[in-house]
């Protein structure tokens, strides 16, 4: 993988947007590496058995030092490795997992370690940077996947080389790269009249499908890991229809989250129309990949207990009451960790974790209402079937379609709703 000196070289500027990757997202534990998937690589940086945040700060620090710096893999093991030994996250040691409190010898800090770590999120934070930017650039309106293509190249990613679609396209919502640990592959934003000058094709609507694999297996108890991989279907060079497999854990793009995502909608309004890209934004974020990416946040920050300013997509308004600067719904990591999540907990009314998880799919059958106080939009989620006589849950949007809550609408509420709630 080339240092971020060759890449700042190549890209003709300094990493600025792969640095603001690095440190906007949040710190999260986690004993097993299986428990971080999907879009949740985008949103926190972890480090399996890393124990404790400070550690985990220390980390990211370094990386992002190191970024600004114009450092190497040498210069991040150098500068780093003195701070892991005198904190003692260095070696095999015998550690205790949290959630189950069984002893293990696990490998903390290494120089292996180290090197995985330095490429696999020096890559994204670089690949997260070229896509803000390509999504930007409204004159290049394609994505052409391109793999090295040498005896190293996964053979699931060379499937992929050379293919070209709409970067509005949800396809590259599972296929932007990278699409696992120490993938080399990367993006080329093109325009159309590159497309026809050089010869090149867009390549046939893809297909998206999924399955639910092994992830390996807890060493202690045996229990499996699941993840949802996800694989698009192609065809070969002798036009042969195969499946190019995206990694288990890796489903989701490097940039994800509701900028992005507000981005791609504008986009496709602009190619498509307002219904069409509100129907396939809207399967998009209640795909496989993006409810696992969803549990993933959802998980985190419920572990974590302390909220580390992190947000993800939930859903879309419904067209008729979206604006030109809101049409995504998003949440904060706060709602589920903070004064707030609190708050509600102590007044009874705060969500299981069951709710927060089913949300997404919950929100695109909502009734919607305007709170004529403050003229934020409310969402009212019926109670599921198998529990008709449990409340409904309430997700309060504001302006820009931020959640600032969400909590169970009890007797006590509906009172209150019935006056000032009005339904739109």
């Amino acid at each position: 993988m080339p240092d971020p000196a060759i890449l700042r070289a190549l890209f003709g500027r300094p990493p600025a947007d792969a640095i603001a990757f690095l440190k906007s997202k949040g710190l999260g534990l986690t004993w097993n590496f299986q428990e971080m998937q999907d879009d949740a690589h985008a949103r926190t940086f972890t480090v399996a058995k890393a124990g404790k945040l400070d550690i985990l700060a220390d980390i990211r620090g370094a990386l992002v030092d190191n970024l600004e710096a114009g450092g190497t893999l040498d210069d991040f093991k150098r500068n780093l490795i003195p701070t892991l030994r005198a904190k003692g996250w260095w070696g095999k040691q015998v550690a205790v997992d949290p959630d189950t409190l069984d002893a293990e010898l696990v490998q903390l800090g290494s120089v292996r370690r180290l090197k995985t770590i330095y490429q696999t999120n020096v890559q994204s934070a670089y690949m997260a940077g070229r896509y803000k930017r390509q999504m930007e650039a409204d004159a290049f309106p394609y994505l052409q996947y391109l793999a090295v293509m040498d005896g190293k190249t996964r053979p699931s990613h060379s499937l992929l080389h050379g293919k070209i679609w709409r970067k509005d396209d949800p396809v590259w919502d599972t296929i932007y790269p990278p699409r696992g640990y120490n993938c080399r592959c990367r993006a080329r934003a093109l325009t159309a009249g590159q497309i026809e000058r050089e010869g090149l094709a867009v390549s046939e609507p893809a297909e998206t499908v999924s399955r639910e694999v092994r992830f390996g297996a807890d060493k202690v108890t045996g229990e499996a890991f699941r993840a949802t991989q996800t694989g698009v279907k192609v065809k070969d060079a002798l036009g042969k229809p195969v499946i190019s497999w995206t990694d288990a854990g890796f489903n989701g793009s490097p940039s994800a989250g509701h900028p992005m995502d507000e981005r791609l909608l504008k986009s496709a309004r602009r190619a498509l129309g307002d219904e069409v890209a509100w129907g396939l934004l809207a399967d998009t974020l209640t795909a496989p990949p993006r409810i696992a990416a969803w549990r993933g946040f959802v998980d985190t920050a419920l572990r974590n207990g302390v909220p580390q300013r992190q947000t993800m997509t939930l859903g879309l308004l419904p067209r008729r009451l979206a604006s030109d600067t809101a049409a995504v719904v998003f949440m904060q990591d706060r709602l589920l960790a903070g004064k707030k999540a609190r708050r509600h907990a102590d007044e009874g009314d705060a969500l299981t974790r069951d709710e927060w998880l089913a949300l997404p799919g919950a929100l695109r059958a909502a009734n919607w209402y305007v709170d004529t106080r403050n003229n934020n939009l409310v969402a009212l989620i019926a109670a599921p079937e198998d529990t008709p006589d449990a409340p409904p849950v309430a997700v309060v949007v504001d302006g820009e379609g931020r959640v600032v809550s969400a909590f169970h609408d009890g007797a006590a509420a509906a009172k209150i709703r019935n006056v000032i709630w009005k339904k739109i």
